[in-house]
């Protein structure tokens, strides 16, 4: 009896030790494909994560192209003159119709645009904040030492000056001085963060070597300007309507193909 009782014993101890392993045996493979599934669902999310980042980034490129086409598109350009001295046959009519309708530029009390008259730094600085919603902070005083609070083009010109677009020199802005053509170019290229140009363009009566070239330049390459090849005419003044041909075209190719 004892000895059968002993073989039992370690019967039933062999047989529970086969059950324990196959009871971790199961345990080991029911873990490997919890890990298996774990890893496939992660996988699975990723992949739903990409296709959501591509579409995502597909919309955009298709909402950046809507943008461009729209600046690029055929603006609003009201028919009829603003501006008794500025006819539908004038070489900037549609132009200056542009600004005036976008509210950009107005004209002068008399109801006359004067598109001859030369502009000034400060009508420009009216215009480019206008155009470009700038504004300096409220506590911002302009550091230009010729232009006091009460000047009607205060706010514009801090704000230019705040963004580093126009500054002045020797610590003047300068502001009822007509602006120059290279100054203008400077500006424009400031105010709306053109792209450096592909190539040199030659002017007639400027180098490379002139501190302005680079700005004339690439309004050039850009076509804002279509003096390349001839006399840029740095120095001299520029009128109401040759800063709203410039300006537009800036704003719109269309003025560029027209």
């Amino acid at each position: 009896m004892g000895m059968q009782w002993k073989y039992a014993l370690l019967g039933g101890s062999l047989l529970g030790a086969v059950v324990l392993a196959g009871c971790s045996g199961n345990g080991a493979q029911a873990d490997q494909a919890e890990n298996a599934a774990s890893v496939e669902w992660t996988e699975e999310r990723m992949a739903e994560t990409e296709d959501s980042i591509a579409e995502t980034e597909q919309r955009m490129a298709e909402l950046e192209s809507d943008i461009q086409s729209l600046g690029a598109g055929e603006p609003t350009i009201p028919e009829e003159p603003i501006y008794p001295d500025v006819s539908s046959d004038y070489f900037a009519f549609e132009e200056i119709q542009y600004l005036s309708d976008q509210g950009v530029i107005s004209g002068y009390p008399s109801g006359n645009f004067e598109p001859g008259e030369t502009i000034t730094r400060a009508q420009t600085a009216k215009m480019l904040t206008a155009e470009l919603n700038l504004e300096a902070p409220d506590d911002y005083e302009i550091k230009a030492e010729d232009v006091s609070p009460d000047h009607h083009a205060y706010d514009a010109l801090a704000a230019l000056e705040y963004h580093g677009i126009m500054t002045g020199s020797g610590g003047e802005m300068m502001a009822g001085e007509g602006l120059k053509r290279s100054q203008m170019a400077a500006l424009l290229v400031e105010a709306y963060d053109l792209p450096d140009a592909g190539g040199q363009h030659s002017f007639t009566d400027i180098g490379e070597d002139y501190p302005n070239y680079e700005e004339i330049n690439i309004i050039a390459d850009q076509e804002i300007t279509s003096e390349a090849g001839d006399a840029f005419r740095p120095n001299e003044t520029t009128t109401r309507a040759q800063f709203a041909l410039f300006m537009s075209r800036t704003m719109n190719d269309y003025f560029i193909e027209q």
